[in-house]
């Protein structure tokens, strides 16, 4: 594979050691080198791509949070616009068509989506949706937490949210947020990112429990049910494990999650035509605290917020990750994506 570039987003000032977006670049043989600054920021903690134009997008993740596009043609970031958002923006993406950008709250609970002018800059204010609910865990579920979107193959988006143990459904319709369904989740598992796998069925991380479940569609992805769940980690998880992030492998034969706490990536088997998943093998994540991770073929990418660390996986045929080489340092990084 030839040379590839990285977004990496950060936490800044009191949160983390970031300055802003970071850029780094991958040689054929898999080696990351330096990271660049491409643009100060404050906590841009999560990042997307438009679909078809230089844009990068990041959340601003405060307290009165904000959303920001860059013109993202170099190895520079220049900023072309900002939006406020709802408290803590944690996530964001856009849609497949590139006309909005969805924004998951974690504070306030509430989705907020974008609506984005041709060129892919920000082109007017945003239409909210607010959460509702709660759950068991007193310390964490107080209130409805957004916190991840994810475009289905249909249409519809579908957000999860950790504190009222539910996965939304909304469709876009001229240009506001339809709440179409909601699917609860086992009470108190905390439901954290999800991913579609290419067999259709939903694979979401829940972050409290140390768990993954599998959701079926029932009524295209505007009605889900729960079909199956396992852990998420191949060994104990222990009380201090949170689930992070979960991404679906080359093919669509493993699927990846992160666990800070124990600090590992786990492989795990799809089975059933992804309908159920079997953890295989844990794999040290090669830092202190994973947050996101992005599999590339056969690389895979790690962000070890807590040690300032970005680490380089090769994973083999069997679908474990194998250690590629000494981790990058990179400041409290969050988020990686292809650039």
């Amino acid at each position: 594979m030839s040379e590839r570039a990285f977004w990496v987003g950060t936490y800044t000032g009191a949160a983390g050691g970031g300055a802003g977006i970071y850029r780094v670049a991958r040689g054929a043989d898999g080696t990351l080198r330096a990271a660049v600054l491409a643009a100060e920021a404050v906590c841009p903690s999560y990042l997307a791509v438009h679909p078809t134009r230089d844009v990068l997008y990041a959340v601003r993740e405060e307290d009165r949070g904000g959303v920001v596009a860059y013109e993202a043609a170099g190895p520079r970031l220049k900023e072309i616009g900002a939006r406020e958002a709802g408290a803590l923006p944690c996530h964001l993406s856009v849609s497949p068509d590139g006309g909005r950008l969805l924004v998951a709250d974690y504070g306030s609970g509430t989705v907020r989506a974008y609506p984005l002018g041709p060129d892919g800059g920000l082109a007017g204010e945003p239409d909210v949706a607010d959460g509702h609910g709660g759950g068991p865990r007193a310390d964490r579920q107080e209130g409805p937490h957004a916190h991840m979107t994810v475009h289905a193959p249909d249409g519809t988006v579908l957000t999860t949210d950790l504190g009222a143990d539910l996965v939304r459904s909304f469709r876009i319709e001229g240009g506001a947020l339809r709440l179409v369904e909601e699917t609860p989740l086992p009470a108190g598992c905390g439901p954290r990112h999800l991913v579609v796998h290419p067999s259709g069925h939903v694979h979401v991380l829940a972050e409290l429990a140390a768990s993954v479940l599998v959701l079926r569609p029932a009524d295209g992805y505007a009605g889900l049910e729960v079909v199956a769940e396992s852990p998420a980690t191949a060994g104990p998880a222990g009380d201090a494990a949170q689930g992070a992030a979960i991404k679906v492998g080359d093919g669509g034969r493993y699927v990846y999650t992160s666990m800070r706490g124990t600090d590992v990536v786990t492989a795990h088997r799809v089975l059933d035509g992804g309908a159920a998943l079997a953890p295989v093998a844990d794999v040290p994540s090669g830092g202190h605290w994973p947050r996101d991770l992005h599999v590339d073929g056969e690389w895979m990418h790690v962000a070890n917020e807590r040690s300032d660390a970005l680490s380089t996986f090769r994973i083999g045929p069997d679908g474990v990750p194998v250690p590629a080489g000494p981790p990058l340092g990179v400041p409290s990084p969050v988020c990686v994506i292809p650039g």
